[in-house]
């Protein structure tokens, strides 16, 4: 996949579930400098590790499940980015985003998720390379959408 669709898919989820608790009374969990935050740890696995091939990035190590795990332990440090109330769900959500990388590259190509112990590639080519462009085209979309329609959707149904 593309970096617009691994940085926005974990946006447009935290953009919904601010909307859905911003619709039933509740204050807003996510702002400004977290989603951006949040869509970094999305595309944080490319970053590590550039990589231009499938072949390169299946023997990525930020590619595995042991560069999520070290992931877990970074995530605390979004709570410099964030209000006092809203520290515990930036981090899990930066934590998912990275997590939502891994799962996208698993339909686009296949990662090697225990790399270098074992070889074996986990996913495969369920969406097509030369479908990835329409993927970010349809997230930069969906995040608009939910910026311009949701909220007045929430007003709406706070009165």
């Amino acid at each position: 996949m593309m970096i617009g669709t691994h940085s926005l898919l974990p946006v447009c989820g935290c953009l919904l579930a601010d909307r859905i608790s911003m619709a039933a009374g509740r204050p807003r969990m996510f702002s400004g400098w977290n989603l951006v935050a949040i869509g970094t740890f999305g595309f944080l696995p490319d970053i590590l590790s550039p990589h231009l091939s499938l072949e390169s990035r299946q023997s990525s190590w930020s590619h595995t499940v042991w560069a999520a795990i070290a992931i877990a332990f970074l995530v605390p440090l979004t709570r410099y980015t964030c209000k006092k109330g809203s520290r515990i769900p930036v981090a899990i959500a930066c934590w998912i985003a990275y997590a939502l990388h891994l799962a996208a590259d698993a339909i686009s190509g296949g990662i090697a998720w225990l790399y270098p112990w074992r070889d074996d590639v986990v996913g495969r080519y369920y969406i097509p390379s030369e479908d990835w462009i329409w993927y970010d085209a349809g997230f930069i979309l969906l995040v608009w959408a939910i910026y311009r329609v949701f909220p007045r959707f929430a007003k709406k149904q706070a009165v």
